[in-house]
């Protein structure tokens, strides 16, 4: 058995997949799962693994933009803030749908910025940014609109005009008017149209996202040996768990090592529906680990439960 040469990146890793959907694997036992029809225990294998690629997105579903146009009257302000975009000096204005129903806030308004004692601006149209789409906007739920100032165009020393209000025409008539900002103008200023928050990517969950997995240690081990310990892998579900593709697991512990495992599936190729099986396992303890209580970490990888245990390192 060797140590991955990937431990740190796994590490990683493990920390991110016990963080994303996952729930610690402290639970205990529930009285209905039974042993599954398993003859003793299921060895382990040496079979390290690299890091598997990971599953494509789930393809998004096309927003909706079938709703009846937004009135001013459906519209409140709610919000304004930085855009935070490297080099931007603009601010994403937030407004809420206050009306009944779904409507749809689209194109491109039409914005004005003011400033005491300044010639009035209008931005110009500026491409929806990579994170927005048009979409209705339900009761309750908000549009954002992005207002871009650079500065650069600005050379040094320069002092730029202020601008503190800005008046944004909505395409079916009614205005808003923002005051109380702070925004310089170096090169002029752009608009997005109104848009929605594209979702993030959403990705399918393994078949071993459920399964719960509780370590059994040793009480001690020593820097330099092998561990040898067992995980018990139950189903809390009503149907079976196919380990088809033969899942790979994760195991890391608290003195920063992490290994990347196949699973021996070569007698078992699924876990029943509230089932146990119970499988060996082995990870090699550095000679150098610090010697004292250490936490020991297992998890499929991909998102899951995570099992935990506790041993002493002599």
């Amino acid at each position: 058995m060797r140590e991955s040469k990937l431990a740190v990146l796994l590490l990683g890793a493990a920390v991110a997949l016990a963080g994303c959907g996952t729930t610690a694997a402290q639970v205990k036992q529930s009285p209905n799962i039974v042993a599954a029809n398993v003859a003793g225990l299921v060895p382990w294998i040496d079979r390290p693994s690299q890091v598997p690629p990971f599953s494509s997105p789930i393809p998004a579903a096309i927003p909706q933009t079938n709703a009846p146009p937004c009135k001013a009257a459906e519209l409140a302000f709610v919000n304004s803030g930085p855009s935070q975009l490297t080099g931007d000096h603009g601010i994403i204005l937030e407004l809420r749908n206050i009306g009944s129903a779904s409507c749809l806030l689209s194109g491109t308004p039409k914005v004005v910025a003011e400033g005491t004692g300044l010639p009035n601006i209008t931005a110009t149209n500026r491409p929806m940014i990579f994170f927005g789409q048009e979409a209705d906007t339900p009761p309750g739920e908000v549009v954002f609109l992005f207002i871009g100032v650079s500065a650069a165009c600005a050379t040094t020393g320069q002092s730029s005009p202020i601008y503190n209000t800005l008046d944004i025409y909505y395409p079916l008539g009614g205005e808003l008017v923002v005051h109380g900002l702070s925004l310089d103008n170096y090169c002029g200023m752009a608009t997005t149209p109104f848009y929605s928050v594209k979702p993030g990517p959403q990705y399918p969950n393994p078949p071993t996202a459920n399964l719960v997995p509780i370590l059994k240690l040793p009480a001690m081990v020593k820097a330099g040996s092998t561990l040898t310990y067992e995980v018990d892998v139950s189903n809390p579900l009503d149907k079976p768990v196919e380990l088809s593709p033969c899942p790979i697991y994760m195991e890391y512990s608290s003195f920063r090592i992490s290994f990347l495992y196949h699973l021996n599936c070569s007698s078992v190729h699924s876990i029943a529906p509230h089932g146990e099986v119970r499988y060996q396992m082995k990870m090699a303890i550095p000679a150098g680990a610090p010697l004292g209580e250490a936490s020991i970490h297992w998890v499929f990888f991909g998102p899951g439960n995570v099992g935990n245990g506790q041993l002493k390192i002599q």
